[in-house]
C-alpha cells in the first residue's frame, strides 16, 4: 500500500477521528498531572473566588486553587482506576482462563464461584471489602479490583472456551505441548486483542467507581485532590459556585467516554 493511500478517506482511522481525540484527551490528562507534580500549588486565596488570572478556575471553599486541584486530581483518579482495572484484569484473567481452558469439574467449580460473585453488584462487593480494609486510596483500588474480577473472568472464560477447540490448539496438544505452553504460546496471543479491548471498557467502569467511593469519603486524606471528593465538596457550594461541580463532573464524564471509545475502537479493529 502506498503512503498516499494510507491517508485516504477509505482508511477507518482517518474517517473516524474520535479515537485520536480520545488519545489526545488521555495524554493531556496524564501530562497535566505530571506537570503539576513538578510545580507547587498556587498560594491559597479567599474561599470561592471567581476565575481570574491567578486562579483560572477560581478557588474552592477552602481557598485552594480549583484548576490546579482539577489537574492533579484527574491524574490521581485516573491512576487509581488503572490500578483497580489492572487487579481485575490479572485476577479475573487468570480465573477465567483457568476455567475456560481446564474444562470439566474445574470449570464447573470456578464458574459457580463466578456466578456467586456476579450475584452481588461489584460496587456493593467493593464496599463490603472496604468495610474490612478501612478507608484509604490503596483500599479503594484493592476493593474495586477484587470486586470487578468476576466480570472479567466471565468474559475471558468465554474467549478461552472458544479458542480451546481450535485446530491449532488441538494440534499443539497432540504434539505434547503442556498446559502452560499452550496458554502462553497459543491462547494468550490469540485473546490479547480482546483482553486489551475489554480492559479499556472495564477501566471506564473502574474510574466511575473510584470517583463514587471517594465521593462517599472512602479515599485518601481530605487534602488529597481526587475528582470524586472534589465533586462532593463542590456539591456543598453549588449555589455559590456551580461551575466547580460542572467542571469536575464534566471532566470525569469526558475521561470515561474517551477510555470507553478507545476500547470500542480497539475491539472493532481486532474484529475486522
Amino acid at each position: 500500500m502506498s503512503a498516499s493511500r494510507k491517508w485516504t478517506a477509505a482508511n477507518p482511522a482517518v474517517r473516524d477521528p474520535r479515537p485520536w481525540a480520545a488519545f489526545a484527551w488521555i495524554a493531556l490528562l496524564l501530562g497535566g498531572g505530571l506537570l503539576v507534580g513538578l510545580i507547587p500549588a498556587p498560594a491559597a486565596g479567599s474561599p470561592l473566588q471567581p476565575p481570574s488570572g491567578v486562579h483560572w478556575l477560581g478557588t474552592d471553599m477552602l481557598g485552594r486553587d480549583f484548576g490546579w486541584r482539577m489537574i492533579a486530581g484527574g491524574a490521581r483518579t485516573f491512576l487509581a482506576a488503572f490500578g483497580a482495572a489492572a487487579i481485575s484484569i490479572l485476577l479475573g484473567g487468570l480465573w477465567g482462563i483457568a476455567a475456560g481452558f481446564a474444562g470439566g469439574w474445574a470449570d464447573r467449580i470456578l464458574s459457580r464461584l463466578m456466578d456467586a460473585a456476579l450475584a452481588v453488584p461489584a460496587l456493593i462487593l467493593g464496599l463490603v471489602i472496604l468495610s474490612a480494609l478501612g478507608p484509604g486510596e490503596a483500599a479503594v483500588i484493592l476493593a474495586l479490583g477484587l470486586g470487578g474480577a468476576a466480570t472479567f473472568a466471565r468474559l475471558l472464560r468465554a474467549e478461552a472456551r472458544q479458542i480451546r477447540s481450535r485446530e491449532y490448539l488441538l494440534a499443539a496438544r497432540t504434539l505434547g505441548a503442556g498446559k502452560i505452553r499452550l496458554v502462553v504460546r497459543h491462547l494468550l496471543p490469540n485473546i490479547s486483542g480482546s483482553l486489551a479491548a475489554y480492559g479499556a471498557l472495564h477501566f471506564g467502569w473502574a474510574m466511575v467507581n473510584v470517583a463514587s467511593l471517594t465521593f462517599l469519603g472512602f479515599g485518601g486524606a481530605p487534602s488529597v485532590p481526587e475528582w470524586g471528593r472534589m465533586l462532593a465538596e463542590a456539591r456543598l457550594v453549588f449555589g455559590q459556585a456551580p461551575g466547580q461541580a460542572l467542571a469536575a463532573g464534566g471532566a470525569l464524564a469526558l475521561t470515561v467516554v474517551a477510555v470507553q471509545r478507545t476500547g470500542e475502537w480497539w475491539l472493532e479493529k481486532n474484529r475486522r
